[in-house]
């Protein structure tokens, strides 16, 4: 009987335990752990990835949403296509457009199931030069060490595709924000694309100008014109004169841009997308003081309006909850059911 009295104690501690602690593990265990996909750190965009993780524990208390670093837009939607994150919370529409339609990069990944849940900003994005490069058009960057952006992203990709258009060959860079900073710092490379934050210069961008004199390389008519022709999709900006903060002589500028947003594929529960964009809009002044570019959006007009695909079926709830006039291509086959 001795040697059976250590079992017993042990049993006992058990069964202690799950009365102790038993009601807070069944309610724990009753959260819906979710991978939220972002971009790098370095990234003015992470700063949103994190206040939208944050919005959606405070306001949707089912859920307990982590955000992951990735590579950004392209590395999000092929993580989500792989299962290894729920939500990617930075996809341009471009990117989007391209996964659900299975054209350019996406021939071969086509993603019919990939849905719309919120526009978040729309940005420019910047050809950022050392000034001591000697480079003051697109046409001079052949052969230049240049990093078309964030290895994985939807900058990287559409700087590729637009050089190709232009019949200009970079000698590229590959790699991370935090590793084209230094490059540039260094001397090592000519400079960088980087996407704003709104029409302002991102803080990778801030970080590079306190060391380095830099230049903002702008597209000409002839090259916009252009490029639309190849893809008509793809947005445009022009930032007036004397506009940009960090730089306040810098001419007129024109760029390719891209409008950034939270994405889900189908399968994501509705109930739960509904909630997370209530979140969002609940908690969007939570989101501006992390990521001020985000006051420019009125979030359910112009997602409706900016979007090419379908929306989610829960965004699609939660927007026609709130009157608004949401356009045919935009309603999610599952939603007209």
């Amino acid at each position: 009987m001795k040697k059976s009295y250590p079992i017993l104690v042990a049993l006992s501690i058990l069964v202690a335990a799950g009365v102790l602690f038993g009601p807070a593990d069944t309610a724990w265990a009753k959260k819906k752990y979710i991978l939220i996909g972002s971009t790098q750190t370095a990234s003015s965009h992470y700063a949103y990835a994190v206040a939208l993780t944050k919005v959606i524990n405070k306001y949707v208390p089912e859920l307990n949403a982590s955000v992951v670093e990735t590579g950004a837009s392209v590395d999000n939607v092929k993580r989500m296509r792989a299962g290894q994150i729920d939500l990617g919370s930075i996809v341009t529409g471009k990117v989007m457009y391209e996964a659900w339609k299975g054209i350019g990069m996406w021939k071969n990944m086509v993603t019919p199931d990939i849905r719309m849940l919120w526009a978040y900003t729309a940005s420019i994005d910047y050809y950022v030069v050392r000034e001591d490069s000697g480079i003051k058009s697109l046409k001079e960057m052949e052969g230049k060490k240049i990093n078309p952006g964030m290895r994985g992203s939807s900058t990287e990709a559409t700087t590729k595709q637009i050089f190709d258009i232009l019949g200009i060959k970079p000698d590229y860079h590959v790699g991370g924000t935090t590793d084209a900073v230094a490059a540039i710092k260094d001397g090592r490379i000519a400079g960088y694309v980087k996407t704003g934050v709104g029409l302002q210069l991102d803080a990778s961008t801030l970080d590079v100008m306190t060391m380095t004199k830099i230049r903002l390389v702008s597209m000409t008519p002839e090259e916009v014109k252009k490029v639309k022709a190849a893809v008509p999709y793809t947005p445009f900006f022009v930032v007036p004169a004397g506009k940009i903060k960090a730089m306040p002589s810098q001419p007129e500028y024109t760029s390719w841009g891209m409008v950034v947003c939270g994405v889900a594929m189908k399968s994501f529960p509705e109930d739960l997308a509904y909630k997370c964009v209530k979140a969002l809009l609940k908690g969007r002044d939570m989101i501006v003081s992390a990521f001020p570019a985000h006051a420019q959006m009125n979030v359910p007009k112009d997602t409706v309006n900016i979007t090419m695909i379908p929306l989610h079926a829960g965004a699609y709830r939660a927007y026609k909850e709130l009157g608004v006039k949401i356009p045919d291509h935009a309603v999610p086959p599952e939603g007209k059911k």
